[in-house]
């Protein structure tokens, strides 16, 4: 009865949404706020109606409803209760169901926000003063619901006739095939939902920026009103593609965080997009510059966002992780090709209305170096996005596919990323307007000189490679740059007579968008670090046919095979079969650690899963795959990676989100205009 009650709560959502996008035209047409305000309660209430039916689908998977197709294929009785609970995005039609209810609740989050409040409007008159006058959010409502009743009413129109997870068999079996085992991690429970949080929250900028150009408004309104949102989207992004870095090092042998798979670069195109956008829009706010690029950007972004949901759910990417070829996709790729059209014929209608209020008067400029920065991004994103279609082009074109594996990826994104880092390091010195370059560089001399000493240190101690030693010196010049923004900030308030603590903390609540952004900055350089250090410094070796206690050595530490044997499964579908190997440090003997490879075999799904043994300390990961195995054990084949500076990987991550968490805290505080700002005749012109 509840899953029935839920699957029918489904079709009034549908219909809520074509109330809404209906009533808002026709309220915006006929400039009757009370149809309006009825299209935002319909907007509102899809969230709860979607959160009945995961509930109802949820019902059906606690209980063992094997009546319900999706029941079958992702849980079993053997199932713990937990993973029958995260099943729920654990395939196509419930993963799409809970698209709809992430993205309701963030359709929930804006329709209930104060829509009545004021805003100084952005616009730059007169040499770039404020005009003073003073706008209210609520000229973009209409826009807004238009835009997101139209996006979720069609994810609702795939979940309920193309994709529908409440569909039932007619003759139910005893029993599930369980769980797919990849999605048995931590990693890959939280990856999906908080991915889809962030592909889901870049809906909400996209419609202020679409309610923006409807009504042909060339103003930062619609920036200031959905800066936290883009923040919010930006964030989940971001922990999505760690969280799922870390669940493809735990879980599929790569060795490492990342190894460009198709559906883990679709995500990061639209990180980097959207990151451009963050970045440029701080140039339209203080000049009024970038109207258009702004628009362009966050068109992109939003189109990147459905084209990757696309492709991935289309079946025409080959990925460890993308859904199995569906009806789906060709609705996928003609509701894309109208949203295209119908963007940009209406971005292009608006040009008029986005002309810049000021020109750029230098390249060597903040704002030069901001353009630069997001030219670099876009690049980097078009050319992640090359890397990843172009097997489905040729396949188009030639009948061959021809597979795109991480060199390519790394020898053309890799410089420009590491060009960005080295940017984020000259950007804070560069002045608006036109910068000196005997100002830059009396600011710069210092982290230069200490990045060259790195460079030096690198070189005669790490590694002979110079394109590594170059990278580690840049890297070590940003991340020098960023401690001293701080350091001078806090260095001016001690003069002042406050303590360091007391000088820091004052010194980021005073500015918390300005100094959040050099922690993300920081983040970023450390995560670059530890990219370069599995990069360039890590060590990949197979050692086969190694005997019980036998040991083998690669660099300085010393692998000895103590057997293998079945072990205990975590779960009751699978076997397992674990192999021990101790290590020890080649030169001294000192005992590291140990490590535990293992082998999980489903004989239900046919599934076999190969998960490491993890040892070494945080500078030095060591990585242990078990590869095979002979006679019962008595002798493995092992893939050994040794990762220095991985870590640094997660650690620069938890940096990035706690600088968002600092930046996003007080976002909005200056832009909240409480009453009313009026300027007397004439007085723009004294």
């Amino acid at each position: 009865m509840l899953t029935d009650l839920g699957h029918y709560a489904l079709y009034i959502a549908f219909a809520a949404c074509l109330y809404a996008a209906v009533m808002s035209m026709i309220g915006a047409r006929r400039n009757d706020d009370r149809l309006v305000q009825s299209a935002r309660m319909a907007a509102l209430v899809t969230f709860p109606l979607i959160g009945l039916a995961c509930i109802g689908l949820w019902y059906a998977l606690i209980t063992h409803d094997f009546s319900i197709k999706y029941v079958v294929e992702t849980s079993s009785i053997a199932t713990p209760l937990f993973f029958r609970i995260t099943a729920l995005w654990g395939s196509q039609n419930g993963s799409i169901l809970f698209w709809c209810f992430i993205m309701s609740g963030f359709i929930f989050g804006v329709m209930v926000r104060d829509w009545d409040r004021g805003r100084q409007n952005g616009g730059r008159q007169n040499g770039g003063r404020e005009n003073g006058s003073v706008q209210s959010d609520k000229v973009l409502l209409p826009g807004v619901i238009l835009t997101v009743s139209l996006t979720l009413g069609f994810f609702l129109f795939l979940e309920l006739f193309l994709a529908n997870a409440f569909a039932r068999t007619a003759f139910p079996p005893a029993d599930g095939r369980g769980l797919n085992p990849l999605l048995r991690h931590p990693g890959m429970i939280i990856h999906p939902p908080v991915l889809y949080a962030g592909y889901t929250g870049m809906l909400i900028p996209f419609a202020f920026c679409i309610a923006s150009l409807l009504t042909r408004r060339g103003d930062t309104l619609w920036l200031h009103a959905s800066r936290r949102w883009t923040l919010v989207g930006w964030a989940f992004l971001t922990a999505g593609l760690l969280l799922g870095g870390r669940w493809a090092h735990d879980v599929l042998g790569w060795g490492g965080w990342w190894g460009w798979d198709p559906s883990e670069n679709m995500p990061l195109i639209t990180w980097l997009i959207a990151t451009a956008f963050l970045h440029s829009q701080m140039i339209q706010e203080k000049k009024g510059m970038f109207k258009n690029w702004n628009v362009f950007l966050m068109l992109l972004s939003f189109s990147s966002m459905f084209f990757g949901t696309a492709f991935i759910r289309s079946g025409l990417l080959t990925s460890v992780h993308a859904f199995a070829a569906s009806a789906i996709g060709p609705y996928f790729l003609g509701a894309m090709a109208i949203m295209l059209v119908a963007c940009m014929g209406l971005w292009l209608s608006r040009l008029d209305s986005l002309k810049s209020d000021n020109q750029l008067s230098s390249a060597f400029s903040r704002e030069g170096i901001f353009l630069l920065q997001n030219v670099l991004f876009v690049s980097t994103a078009f050319t992640i996005f090359i890397g990843t279609v172009f097997p489905i082009l040729s396949e188009a074109v030639s009948g061959d596919k021809i597979t795109v594996g991480p060199p390519f990826f790394n020898q053309v994104a890799g410089p420009q990323l590491l060009i960005l880092v080295v940017l984020m390091g000259i950007a804070p010195l560069i002045a608006w307007s036109k910068a000196s370059a005997r100002a830059l560089g009396q600011m710069a001399w210092v982290p230069a000189v200490l990045g060259v000493g790195m460079m030096v240190l690198v070189w005669a101690f790490v590694t002979k490679d110079i394109v590594a030693i170059l990278a580690f010196g840049l890297c070590g010049y940003t991340l020098l740059q960023m401690i001293l923004e701080y350091a001078r900030g806090v260095h001016a308030r001690v003069k002042s007579g406050e303590s360091i603590p007391v000088a820091l903390g004052r010194l980021v609540s005073k500015n918390q968008r300005r100094y959040g952004g050099y922690l993300v900055h920081f983040g970023v350089v450390i995560m670059t670090i530890g990219a370069l250090g599995k990069g360039f410094l890590g060590n990949d070796v197979i050692r086969s046919n190694i005997q019980i206690n036998e040991s083998f050595t690669i660099g300085d530490y010393t692998f000895t095979y103590r057997g293998l044997g079945p072990v205990k499964c975590e779960f009751d579908d699978c076997q397992t079969t674990q192999a021990g190997l101790l290590i020890t440090s080649a030169s001294t003997g000192r005992v590291i650690g140990t490590a535990y490879p293992y082998r999980d075999t489903y004989p239900v799904q046919q599934h076999t899963a190969t998960i490491p043994g993890i040892s070494g300390d945080f500078n030095t990961e060591l990585y242990v795959l078990l590869g095979g195995w002979q006679n019962d054990g008595a002798s493995a084949t092992f893939q050994i990676y040794i990762n220095p500076l991985i870590n640094y990987v997660w650690l620069g991550g938890i940096l990035m989100i706690l600088g968002f968490v600092m930046a996003f805290w007080k976002a909005e505080e200056l832009e909240r205009v409480d009453v009313p700002v009026r300027i007397p005749a004439g007085a723009a012109a004294t």
